[in-house]
């Protein structure tokens, strides 16, 4: 007598599934189409891109759940993740390069890392989370050390982070960039420190935010001359109260101006990166040498930058990087908004993140070999 009910329940039960997987597909297919699309005419589209992990987390979820189910509706969500295996690639790898150690390796190391100024505004520990961050470089020691969010003060005994950075430090050439300088004796920008000489340098600067901007150095290496860009684009710029509204449980008038505020401000960021990284695009492909691109992109692999900018370059998690990638250590988990790119002269030999609490983003660290003939 009940199997009549309980049939009903499954078929109704199934009927429901069904269509929130099919929601699930469009959903996804929108995911990808933010990739190819300006976030100037599309923008609240760039935001579903955003949301790809958790995209990809639910189509894997049912086609766990068809599998008990109703196996041959496995194909929607197995479909939709197929179509998008290059992107599903540019997040997630399974490569594996040289050994960094190896005595034979002769290459290029390059680092990039947001060291979100050393620490300074934290409320306990400042000096103590700076000192951390130099004892991590000078066990990494790179060839190429390029930082965002970069903080130097010429004041004695106060962060004299660039100076001591240049004595401890096998590199002592070094190029910055500055949004501003606080009363005349504390620097805030982008910086890049080289091992090898450095022999041109030069900064691109956007136009839609004079806090944000892209430096590069020529640098003489192996007898050639290579060109290393340093971008920080457009940050997202959240307030504390936007943090407060993902860390709490607010009532629905909060939460539907939370989630209004706080998309937003995600929108007015992807249309600012748009021009930004047209621009580093621009002086990418005029340049002569052979290029590396490092920097906070504060992009996904799946967006519009980096859809764009891996038209010109190559990137280096993909060549021989491993699992996701996960560069951000802030609210928002999963995230590889750290780059560091290159340009066919290069090739890439191995790739890490440093995990650590010392900043809000991980170091990044990939190991090149210059192609003399290619």
């Amino acid at each position: 007598m009940e199997e009549g009910p309980k049939k009903k329940r499954r078929l109704t039960l199934n009927k429901v599934l069904l269509w929130l997987n099919i929601f699930l597909v469009l959903v996804t297919f929108l995911s990808y189409a933010g990739v190819s699309f300006s976030p100037t005419k599309m923008g609240y589209l760039t935001l579903v891109g955003l949301s790809y992990p958790l995209i990809l987390a639910a189509n894997i979820l049912f086609i766990i759940i068809w599998m008990f189910r109703r196996r041959r509706f496995m194909v929607f969500s197995l479909f939709a993740i197929l179509i998008g295996t290059s992107l599903l690639l540019d997040f997630i790898n399974f490569s594996f390069g040289v050994d960094a150690a190896a005595e034979d390796w002769q290459g290029l190391e390059v680092m990039t890392y947001n060291v979100h100024l050393f620490g300074l505004y934290d409320k306990e520990g400042s000096e103590e989370k700076r000192d951390e961050i130099f004892d991590l470089l000078k066990g990494e020691s790179p060839d190429v050390l390029c930082f965002q969010e970069f903080f130097h003060s010429d004041q004695k005994g106060y962060f004299t982070t660039k100076d001591s950075l240049l004595k401890f430090l096998p590199t002592k050439y070094f190029h910055a960039r500055y949004t501003h300088a606080k009363n005349g004796r504390n620097y805030f920008g982008v910086a890049m420190f080289s091992k090898y000489p450095i022999i041109n340098k030069g900064f691109i600067p956007f136009e839609s935010d004079v806090n944000n901007f892209c430096i590069y150095a020529d640098i003489k290496y192996q007898g050639d001359t290579i060109r290393v860009y340093n971008a920080h684009l457009q940050s997202i710029r959240f307030k504390p109260e936007d943090y407060a509204f993902v860390d709490e449980n607010k009532n629905k008038e909060k939460l539907d101006a939370g989630v209004k505020r706080i998309a937003w401000r995600l929108k007015k960021a992807f249309e600012k990166r748009e021009e930004q990284v047209k621009k580093v695009v621009e002086s990418v492909a005029s340049c002569k040498h052979p290029v590396l691109l490092c920097g906070d992109f504060n992009d996904p692999p799946v967006s519009f930058t980096y859809g764009l900018l891996s038209e010109h370059l190559e990137d280096s998690f993909k060549s021989c990087g491993s699992g996701i990638g996960n560069t951000y250590n802030g609210v928002f988990p999963s995230f590889r908004i750290d780059y560091i790119l290159h340009g066919k002269d290069f090739r890439a030999d191995y790739y890490r993140s440093v995990n650590n609490n010392l900043s809000d983003h991980y170091p990044v660290v990939a190991g090149f070999t210059l192609l003399k003939n290619s």
